[in-house]
């Protein structure tokens, strides 16, 4: 639950002055930052743009989703950033279900819309296909059992192995885990025995409405669509570093 994750800033020192902006740009010369607020009065916003002068600057920003310049990641994919990005996610997993559960569909538009690709087998894309698993297994019987069949979830990663990372026991434990479909499930029909898959040694060449090409030249028909692929730097902090003298 979002409540769980979040505190207010405020809350934090009650010494410190907090002021809800955003950083645009650092001028290292006159030791100031450039700030844009945003102004709602009603249905009408305004950006207001304002300086702060500083003798000091800590720079704790965080990083932005690296999308390495493939094309449709931005417009198409899901992240995993931010409070509004759960937000989103949760909702587009709700929709996909609701999409694939009105009349008239074939079983070809069902298993699309339910199909699940997670693009990044980091810490953070094995986490989340692993939850999104258990969301399956557990809570989707309750209220869409008839389409448990249709529903698939590949985790899509450029290397040859998931959790890089980590020791190489735990990542082979790591795929059993996510690709062995509960027994149970899969006698009585609920469940296909392919549900999870993890696709190792193929990278994502362009992200489609609906379809993603792969490094391969082969295509994933697609519902909704994640991506862990890694971090990168902000332009804020890049613009920074090159202001910034080389450190000997």
């Amino acid at each position: 639950e979002f409540l769980s994750i979040t505190e207010p800033i405020r809350n934090v020192n009650p010494y410190a002055d907090y002021l809800e902006a955003t950083c645009t740009f650092v001028d290292t010369a006159k030791k100031s930052i450039t700030c844009q607020s945003v102004i709602c009065e009603g249905n009408s916003c305004d950006i207001e743009e304002f300086e702060l002068p500083y003798d000091m600057l800590l720079v704790a920003v965080g990083a932005t989703t690296n999308t390495y310049g493939i094309p449709g990641v931005k417009e198409y994919c899901h992240f995993l950033k931010q409070i509004n990005d759960a937000v989103k996610l949760r909702t587009s997993i709700g929709n996909a279900f609701e999409r694939a559960n009105l009349p008239g569909l074939t079983d070809a538009q069902r298993k699309q819309a339910l199909t699940f690709v997670v693009v990044g087998a980091g810490p953070t894309g094995v986490e989340f296909t692993a939850e999104l698993r258990d969301f399956v297994e557990d809570d989707v019987p309750k209220f869409y059992p008839h389409l448990l069949p249709f529903v698939r979830i590949k985790l899509v990663e450029a290397s040859d192995r998931v959790l890089m990372m980590f020791d190489e026991a735990l990542q082979a434990e790591a795929i059993k885990r996510l690709t062995e479909a509960p027994q149970k499930l899969v006698e009585q029909g609920l469940i296909a025995k392919d549900m999870t898959q993890v696709l190792l040694k193929v990278g994502v060449k362009e992200v489609r409405n609906r379809e993603i090409v792969l490094s391969d030249n082969s295509t994933i028909p697609y519902g909704l669509a994640v991506w862990a692929a890694g971090n990168g730097p902000l332009p804020l902090v890049l613009n920074l570093i090159k202001q910034v003298p080389e450190q000997g």
